[in-house]
């Protein structure tokens, strides 16, 4: 179980000056840049996400996992979308083009000025004769719910869930205006090493204009998420840009998707029915405590006449262990003859460390996994098979099966 919302608190907030109005730094953070930056910061506030060259990878970055994020909660022409600290608007502006109704809320006067500004200057809505459907709204989401009419179907924290003195607090009073199958969508960096480059960046922020800049681990975001009352979530990795057809034009695509960890691109939901609407696996957050999850190696997901869901695998398998274990993975044969036997054996750090024996009689067995978090090990067999080798029009080549984790 996650630790109470004392204990979190306490951890996140560690290393925050006491004396420091925090609520006010973030108040006037846009006048504090403009002062130090003169025009070109308060420009830059205004065409954001555009940025001129020579570096255009900040807009290729929040753009991309902006709209990977709005696509996957597969909204409908009219609905609701709170975006959580919206500040100068673009989300709140890209979200109104495409024809829903926005509520954009900061603590910042001076940000939502900003954001009307670029609302009132931008002279195409989506539909003729309607103009855009948006509601800017300076509000301390921490301290109270926005008490909406209407629920949201969508709440977004682009970039913004590092900000809160007490996420929890945010994260449960946006809850209250979520629909029932409503998702919660977060974007937002991993918590850097301590004394790292980026930390002191971050470090040096605070310190200049009292606003809080750290982000969290993964640990701590599965605990705020189940404090917050959002116990299923699907963590995310964002997948764009053209790549060779060949090998090594996916490789470099496969090691961001199962090991890269210095982002949290997630979708939370108070029930089951937030990510199934948006058709996205059903995990529980303690399930990414303390299990393990598939990454590379195997086939789609199947289920037997018991209804046990399982996955066929290839002579090799990566596993990414969530949580330390043990864990136990069940795996099963078939088609072995008399006498015959199949090894599947566990690969960690380049050893073995374990491995099970089936034969035709034992046909199903199970591995015990043991190490850190976040750990890759490999699942190894020295037996493979093809339906396609017997006439069926399956052409997979395969080794064994998994069943699923919980």
């Amino acid at each position: 179980m996650a630790r109470t919302e004392e204990d979190l608190l306490a951890e996140l907030n560690a290393d925050l000056r006491e004396g420091v109005d925090w609520k006010q730094g973030a108040v006037t953070y846009l006048r504090e840049i403009v002062r130090s930056g003169g025009p070109t910061a308060e420009r830059y506030h205004l065409i954001k996400p555009f940025v001129g060259g020579p570096d255009y990878a900040p807009f290729w970055v929040d753009v991309f996992q902006f709209l990977d994020v709005v696509q996957t909660a597969d909204l409908a022409p009219g609905d609701v979308v709170i975006d959580v600290g919206c500040g100068p608007g673009w989300t709140v502006q890209w979200l109104a083009r495409l024809g829903h109704e926005v509520i954009g809320l900061d603590i910042s006067a001076e940000l939502l000025e900003v954001a009307e500004t670029r609302m009132q200057n931008d002279p195409y809505p989506p539909y003729v004769e309607k103009g855009f459907a948006y509601d800017l709204r300076e509000h301390d989401i921490e301290a109270s719910p926005l008490g909406l009419d209407r629920k949201a179907r969508l709440a977004l924290f682009e970039s913004t869930l590092h900000h809160f003195f007490n996420p929890v607090a945010a994260l449960r009073n946006t809850l209250a205006d979520l629909a029932d199958d409503g998702i919660v969508a977060v974007i937002e960096a991993a918590a850097p090493p301590k004394g790292s480059e980026w930390d002191l960046q971050n470090i040096e922020i605070m310190q200049t204009y009292d606003t809080i800049e750290r982000p969290y681990t993964r640990a701590q975001l599965l605990d705020m998420l189940e404090l917050a009352g959002l116990p299923y979530v699907a963590f995310l990795r964002p997948v764009n840009g053209l790549v060779p057809q060949s090998v090594d034009g996916l490789s470099p695509m496969l090691w961001e998707l199962t090991r890269a960890d210095n982002i949290n691109i997630f979708v939370a939901s108070p029930t089951a029915a937030g990510l199934e609407r948006v058709d996205l696996p059903v995990r529980t957050v303690e399930s990414f405590r303390t299990g393990w999850t598939v990454v590379e190696g195997v086939s789609h997901r199947e289920t037997r006449e018991d209804g046990t869901a399982y996955r066929w695998a290839g002579p090799r398998v990566l596993v990414r262990l969530d949580g330390p274990g043990p864990h136990e993975i069940a795996v099963a044969t078939i088609g072995l003859d008399p006498g015959q036997v199949q090894r599947v054996r566990v690969v960690a750090g380049g050893k073995v460390a374990g491995s099970v024996t089936l034969t035709e009689s034992r046909g199903r067995a199970t591995l015990e996994l043991a190490g850190r978090p976040g750990q890759i090990v490999e699942l190894q067999s020295d037996r493979v098979f093809s339906p396609g080798w017997h006439g069926e029009d399956d052409p997979r080549l395969l080794s064994f099966t998994l069943d699923e984790p919980g």
